[in-house]
């Protein structure tokens, strides 16, 4: 019998207000419970609406969480972080970031390249193979270079995360979901791409917000959707990579 291993993007913890935010954090409270008896869960991004590492413990918002992870991983759940474009910054000094020492998180690159049950997934946020083109591009270069994180390093962690969410905030302008359709359309298109060429057989993205499967004759292209709107994940399990929807308690 093989293991369940589960693919989540994209929760965006305290990005809304208390009663939206308490509802999230609950459903995700219960999904973190379901992976008892699965090896692993993949974290692809955005799951904090704002993250930088400071060596510290972070922002109270997320303490419950943060409990829920280090629950799953005490109980032997790999659960491996990918950083997306709000909390990229999970490792900013030379050794091991918070999450990675005191949660017990895996910290993984973006791309990921990985096989699991015959299948060979390729595993992204999404922002850099959808949408890093033009202006986007040059500021995602600049937000992720080691000068830039090392100015950053320098605020008080509290002036930090104000100029951390007021930026978040502005991301989801109305012309920047204007543009999200736009990376949706590219991201996709340059998924199947890459899954003709044969070299892998899944790619699972999030950064989007659309939640959706395609198989494609030359493989699957899963797009995790989000936990914001949708709560949608994915599953991977005896060989079948399905997305699926959270069902919240009645």
């Amino acid at each position: 019998m093989s293991s369940t291993i589960w693919f989540l993007s994209d929760v965006h913890l305290g990005a809304a207000g208390p009663s939206v935010e308490a509802a999230k954090e609950r459903d995700l409270l219960d999904f973190l419970a379901l992976p008892a008896g699965g090896d692993r869960l993949y974290l692809l991004g955005d799951v904090f609406d704002f993250w930088f590492d400071f060596g510290e413990a972070p922002p109270i918002r997320y303490g419950p969480a943060l409990g829920g992870l280090a629950d799953c991983v005490e109980r032997g759940v790999r659960v491996l972080f990918m950083g997306g474009n709000h909390d990229y910054w999970a490792r900013t000094g030379r050794g091991p970031g918070w999450l990675e020492r005191e949660i017990g998180l895996s910290l993984i690159g973006d791309p990921h390249e990985v096989e699991h049950q015959g299948l060979r997934l390729a595993l992204t946020h999404g922002d850099a193979l959808g949408g890093a083109e033009g202006r986007y591009r040059f500021v995602r270069w600049v937000l992720h270079h080691p000068l830039a994180i090392r100015a950053f390093r320098l605020l008080p962690a509290r002036l930090a995360y104000r100029v951390g969410d007021r930026a978040s905030r502005a991301s989801r302008s109305r012309h920047h979901q204007e543009m999200l359709e736009e990376y949706r359309l590219r991201l996709r298109e340059k998924a199947i791409r890459r899954l003709a060429s044969g070299r892998v057989d899944a790619i699972v993205a999030g950064h989007v917000h659309h939640p959706e499967r395609v198989d494609t004759g030359h493989g699957i292209y899963l797009n995790l959707g989000d936990w914001v709107a949708h709560r949608t994940y994915g599953r991977l399990r005896d060989g079948e990579l399905a997305l699926e929807t959270f069902r919240p308690r009645a």
